[in-house]
């Protein structure tokens, strides 16, 4: 699984799939009487505006990441049936994986937004051999060199995961990007009513892509639809939470990030990512939450101060 400059995610099952993400906000308020609902329009302008300022300020980001995977493998028996949940006719084997990584978010010259690596440090329990800081030291000692070098780590931290859905979409920002100035064009928007996060009331956006190419693709190029929702705080334009969903017919996938507050960071950042993968053979589901956030200020070309 590699990362594409620009990077254009990828997931697939057998093949790889690949997208691009933005986050977006609204600053209207849907629960006060007596207002007019937002408009859709008004809602994703005022999201393109907060998608710049939260990419400026978490840029240059590192947090630790601990991802638990469960893969289900399932074989045939006899005749397959889907019964609600479940698969009849069918017997399943079960594996899981914990991963602890260093996820970061890094602004890379010539490149709109930041681009995010997963480093992995420990697989269940186990250290990762030679991995001592390897970003950091990529940075530092060839920064010319530092983003291809960068993309094969993600490679390398990429096999890591369960099953044949091989993926570089499993990153909690992926949704982050749909919204920027290069991507939202290819985009439709409708408000969706509202919900509340975390006791916090918020109007959902929903987006399906209309437009091609689409963010998300496949080994062999091929356009994958995705659509979603996105969860903002009307008063302050934060996103609490971001679904991104696609289904090919022979494999369906789901990533929903949910995000808190950190004070340290002063930022809502993710909190929780969970996905899941169904196809014909396999159910890959995954939750990874973050924790210890903070500034790495790592800029390709220039000089990391820690």
């Amino acid at each position: 699984m590699a990362i594409d400059v620009p990077p254009r995610w990828r997931r697939g099952a057998p093949r790889a799939l690949a997208a691009v993400a933005a986050l977006v906000a609204v600053s209207t308020s849907l629960a006060r009487a007596g207002q007019a609902p937002p408009d859709a329009d008004a809602v994703v302008a005022r999201a393109a505006a907060y998608v710049a300022d939260y990419e400026a300020r978490l840029s240059s980001v590192v947090a630790e990441e601990r991802y638990e995977q469960r893969l289900r493998v399932l074989t045939l028996t006899g005749p397959a049936a889907v019964v609600g949940s479940a698969v009849q006719g069918t017997t399943s084997t079960e594996r899981r994986r914990r991963l602890v990584s260093d996820y970061l978010l890094v602004k890379v010259a010539g490149l709109s937004g930041w681009v995010p690596f997963r480093d992995v440090i420990e697989v269940d329990g186990q250290a990762v051999h030679d991995r001592d800081q390897r970003l950091s030291r990529l940075f530092l000692e060839s920064p010319a060199y530092a983003m291809d070098q960068a993309m094969r780590v993600a490679q390398e931290s990429a096999r890591f995961n369960l099953g044949n859905v091989q993926r570089n979409v499993n990153v909690p920002t992926l949704a982050l990007l749909f919204l920027t100035d290069r991507h939202r064009q290819r985009l439709t928007f409708h408000l969706d009513g509202d919900q509340t996060i975390d006791d916090v009331p918020a109007v959902r956006l929903a987006y399906v892509e209309s437009g091609r190419p689409t963010l998300i693709h496949g080994a062999d190029d091929k356009d994958i639809v995705a659509d979603g929702t996105i969860w903002v705080e009307p008063d302050t334009g934060r996103i609490l939470q971001t679904r991104i969903h696609t289904d090919t017919g022979s494999l369906e996938s789901e990533i929903v990030v949910t995000y808190r507050e950190d004070k340290k960071m002063g930022l809502l950042v993710p909190w929780r990512m969970r996905e899941s993968y169904k196809s014909a053979s396999e159910r890959l589901e995954g939750t990874a939450t973050y924790t210890k956030f903070r500034k790495f200020q790592v800029e390709t070309g220039e000089v990391i101060k820690k």
